[in-house]
């Protein structure tokens, strides 16, 4: 699925691959060891932070969410669930959003935020607003901060448990039992579909490992480092979809432009055009496409768009189409493709699967998440990232 995320209007140095506070510009100040801001040089905002906070350095404070917010619920900013994405609308404007739109720099602050902003932006402007409770949780800001709660957040409260989490780091998932899938993986916006074959752990095969207990579980929810998201349902995690079909190159596209389908270097042996794939597919966390490790996600600049699917991508098979024959999909052109009317244009009726595999997958959650427990920081993950690493929490993971 496309991606729409803008750069905020203030000035800033450096674009980095992850989320950010703005920078002013001209300042000169040393860098944090945030996580968070990897590559962003110069940002007088999150050092003042630092210097009131030292305690907070490379924590879960030591990010933008600290200061900024996330889209608007019940807007069509509402998805935006990373600050970083609601942020950039300010310069990378969506033109599907009409309502719920930052106009400044100003609304895109949490209530924390906002009272750092009004009192000068300064290190001494943090420690005036230390004993205020910014997010009228009950707390004042210091309180939260000294228990790594967020002061701009009213859901994240002191005392509060933080819900336990399982790391699964690269070492530990290439030592799991490996499962290769040769399939389709079929785009509705892209211009082009992709025969490949992927590599990977399954995805109940990793829950298994982790240790979740799933019983009760409803599904899981799969987010990427910017915090796009999507629901997978239990039955999609259990049970192997429905076996593909491969079809050659089509033979009646003369014209190059015309051409859609972009085929792995190596077919395998036993797969043959129009016929079933053999292999069995299932919902797979993929490090791997056709023998290679997947290129790690970064922040695109210029774009605000995500570049990259790695280091692990979730693949979701296509299911059945439910008409004449029922079998996954073929092979057909963007839904944006001029009409060729030679039988493999756009058709709504076939499962477009790429669009329900998240690329730069970085944290999993068990639904439905356990009561009184605060979640992961999911809304921004590029640490884990270049960490290769992957976190499994919610609903059955009852110990780090």
């Amino acid at each position: 699925m496309k991606r729409n995320f803008a750069f905020s209007t203030a000035v800033a140095i450096i674009i980095a691959i992850g989320c950010m506070i703005l920078a002013l510009a001209g300042a000169s100040q040393e860098n944090t060891s945030s996580k968070a801001y990897v590559g962003h040089e110069n940002d007088r905002d999150i050092n003042n932070f630092i210097r009131q906070y030292p305690g907070a350095a490379g924590t879960r404070l030591d990010d933008c969410q600290t200061c900024h917010r996330s889209g608007i619920k019940g807007t069509d900013t509402e998805r935006e669930f990373s600050p970083c994405g609601y942020c950039h609308l300010l310069q990378f404007p969506n033109a599907k959003y009409k309502t719920g739109v930052p106009k400044n720099f100003e609304q895109t602050l949490n209530p924390y935020g906002i009272e750092y902003k009004e009192k000068g932006r300064t290190p001494e402007a943090l420690a005036s607003i230390s004993e205020m409770d910014s997010d009228r949780d009950g707390f004042a800001n210091a309180a939260e901060i000294a228990d790594m709660r967020n002061p701009g957040d009213a859901a994240s409260k002191p005392g509060q448990p933080m819900s336990p989490i399982r790391k699964i780091s690269w070492e530990e998932m290439l030592a799991f039992s490996r499962h290769e899938q040769f399939m389709l993986v079929n785009a509705s916006h892209e211009w082009t579909d992709e025969y490949a074959t992927y590599s990977g752990v399954r995805v109940s095969d990793l829950l298994k490992a982790a240790g979740a207990d799933l019983g009760g579980a409803s599904g899981i929810t799969v987010f990427a480092p910017d915090g796009y998201s999507m629901d997978y349902a239990m039955n999609e995690i259990i049970a192997e979809f429905p076996k593909g079909y491969y079809y050659d190159d089509p033979k009646s596209i003369k014209d190059e432009e015309a051409a859609f389908v972009r085929y792995a270097a190596s077919i395998p042996w036993n797969v043959a055009d129009g016929k079933e794939i053999p292999a069995k597919p299932w919902l797979l966390l993929a490090y791997e496409r056709d023998g290679e490790q997947l290129q790690p996600s970064s922040y695109e600049k210029g774009t605000g768009r995500l570049r990259g699917d790695g280091p692990y991508r979730l693949i979701k098979p296509q299911k059945d189409l439910m008409g004449d024959k029922k079998k996954p999909g073929r092979p057909d052109r963007s839904v944006k493709a001029k009409k060729y009317g030679d039988g493999w244009d756009y058709n709504e009726a076939i499962d477009h699967n790429a669009g329900f595999c998240i690329r730069g997958a970085t944290v999993i959650r068990i639904n439905p998440m356990p009561a009184g427990f605060e979640e992961y920081d999911w809304k921004n993950s590029w640490s884990l990232v270049s960490e290769k690493t992957i976190v499994i929490y919610g609903r059955g993971i009852t110990r780090n």
